[in-house]
């Protein structure tokens, strides 16, 4: 039944929802990108006044709040989630906007599609319904598609867009037959019903609830880029525009991992055959973090780079995804949103840069960062520094996610999968290494000064301010997160 009160439960994904609309409405008559973008951004005011009005009123998040039929739940983790997604499109309104005015076919367009996705991507971390879920997968991902092929120049974009469209078509027939698979075994699509099914009905050793389990990993592993479902995103982040490629090594990933861990702890999907989904889970983890690695490190283009990086990155996630569900422990829990936050933030900072230097020199190898520290000081430091918190150099944030995510999981008796991914960080120096060698020690290939657009000077700056307030206050910034991870180990138990 509807109840008035399920529109404020509602507010952050309506008001984007309606932001998305207004934008596209405004480049209509106006047709100028400055004010469609501020626009955008004056408009992002107002489903974060809402999420983070919905975090501090005292108790409201104390219980799950459930709206539309229990369709939509509103709780610490569907606000954490929320609040990042909101971030990540207003540090991107700021970072593309000069890139999108000189390389991008239509930049209304691009804008709108953002903030459409953006408001999916928020559906798919507040949904507790299977098909709601697949709903808000498809939101997230149409945009995307579109956006990968909006690049002016060359047929590279035009490619990236097809091949985007297909595969993603493909993986999300392989979750949409996992879900169908689930609902036929517990005879419900709500994640609570299907916890109550898995916990009374189904016993362990159970293939049918295996298979869905895969399933449901294949689809939802094309989102988060984890092998082998990863062979879309070298060639789709070449090709497409940066500031896309950017928007979708973290909002595609983030918006991935907030549905999967929500369907698999609210779902109790780990509560039966524990042990063959950990081996599963495991074997993907390592094979999404050695190849990630191995073949980042001979990339010449820095975005077939960051690429396979954020392939990588997808692996070290799984560690603590697997740690959550063996231990059913809130610091499992903690730690992965803990990682997904600094990974956000370092990976928005270092596209920044990219972004930056695309738009003044038009290039994207790593050659074309040498002596980038004497054209542009200030972004390089920006840069270097993300790129040093991914690579998870002490005491850098990356650094600290990386030991919350590794002790959570060696607490779980994965110590064998720890040391694994210990060993693949290693390897991920040698080409974050190289960017930073190039920026620093190489001699510029020119010797003008570059300058940094406002709008990507604001970017690399906020980025950077999060990363180094974040690694000075790792410990305050992982009980934040608390409320979320606590809740998700509730609904487990």
């Amino acid at each position: 039944m509807f109840h008035v009160s399920d529109l404020y439960l509602l507010a952050p994904e309506a008001s984007m929802a309606i932001l998305a609309l207004a934008v596209m409405m405004v480049d209509l008559f106006v047709k100028r990108r400055l004010v469609t973008v501020t626009v955008g951004l004056v408009g992002l005011i107002v489903p974060l006044g809402f999420a983070i009005a919905q975090a501090v009123t005292p108790g409201f998040l104390a219980t799950p709040h459930r709206a539309f039929s229990g369709v939509l739940v509103i709780d610490p983790y569907a606000v954490f989630f929320e609040i990042v997604f909101i971030l990540i499109v207003a540090v991107m309104l700021l970072a593309s906007y000069s890139y999108v005015g000189k390389y991008v076919k239509a930049d209304g367009e691009f804008y709108t599609l953002m903030l459409f996705s953006a408001t999916g991507a928020m559906f798919m971390a507040s949904t507790n319904e299977l098909i709601t879920i697949y709903i808000s997968l498809e939101l997230t991902s149409i945009p995307l598609y579109i956006m990968a092929g909006l690049l002016r120049t060359g047929e590279r974009s035009a490619e990236a867009a097809v091949k985007y469209v297909l595969l993603g078509a493909m993986s999300s027939a392989i979750l949409l037959y996992g879900f169908a698979l689930l609902y036929g075994l517990t005879g419900t699509t709500d994640l609570a019903g299907i916890a109550r099914s898995v916990g009374t009905g189904i016993q362990d050793g159970n293939v049918l609830i295996l298979i869905a389990d895969v399933l449901i990993l294949a689809g939802f592993g094309f989102k988060i880029s984890a092998v082998p479902f990863h062979m879309w995103a070298p060639d789709i982040y070449e090709g497409s525009p940066t500031p896309a490629t950017a928007f979708f090594s973290v909002a595609s990933k983030a918006a991935g991992f907030a549905a999967l861990i929500r369907v698999f702890m609210s779902g109790g999907l780990g509560q039966v055959n524990l042990t063959s989904l950990t081996i599963i889970i495991a074997i993907i983890a390592i094979a999404t973090m050695t190849l990630g690695n191995l073949v980042a490190a001979v990339q010449t283009n820095v975005k077939r780079l960051m690429a396979y990086s954020s392939i990588a990155q997808a692996g070290y996630i799984l560690v603590g995804f697997l740690a959550s569900i063996a231990g059913k422990h809130p610091d499992g829990n903690s730690a992965v949103l803990f990682f997904i936050l600094v990974y956000v933030i370092t990976n928005l900072g270092a596209f920044s840069g990219i972004i930056a230097l695309a738009n003044a020199t038009g290039g994207e190898r790593i050659e074309d960062f040498k002596g980038l520290a004497k054209r542009a000081p200030l972004l390089s430091a920006g840069t270097a520094l993300c790129m040093l918190s991914l690579a998870g150099i002490p005491p850098m944030a990356g650094f600290v996610s990386k030991v919350f995510i590794f002790t959570a999981a060696w607490g779980e008796g994965l110590s064998w999968l720890v040391v694994i991914a210990l060993l693949n960080t290693a390897v991920s120096l040698v080409y974050y290494g190289r960017i930073v060698k190039a920026m620093y020690f190489d001699a510029p290939l020119k010797e003008d000064h570059l300058t940094t657009p406002i709008g990507l000077s604001s970017s690399i700056a906020l980025t950077t301010a999060a990363l180094v307030v974040i690694t000075f206050a790792a410990s305050l910034v992982l009980e934040l997160t608390g409320p979320a991870a606590n809740l998700l180990a509730f609904l487990v138990k």
